[in-house]
């Protein structure tokens, strides 16, 4: 093995960014946001609810309608 090669492997620096510390800051949390999410969750799920229980009555009363 040449020296060559040996010199040159020891030369490498080492890069700063490596060396930084990056420090992040916990996140705030927004709590009106979060109500906001909640209250818009439950507003889909009771929506969703009525169309359910809105087709069920619908579907019931074409079947009356044309057994009857």
């Amino acid at each position: 093995m040449s020296t060559e090669s040996l010199n040159r492997t020891s030369n490498i620096e080492i890069s700063e960014k490596k060396s930084k510390v990056i420090r992040l800051s916990p996140r705030k949390v927004n709590i009106d946001v979060l109500k906001k999410r909640v209250i818009v969750a439950k507003k889909k799920e009771a929506l969703q609810s009525k169309i359910i229980l809105l087709t069920f009555c619908i579907s019931l009363g074409i079947l009356g309608y044309l057994v009857g």
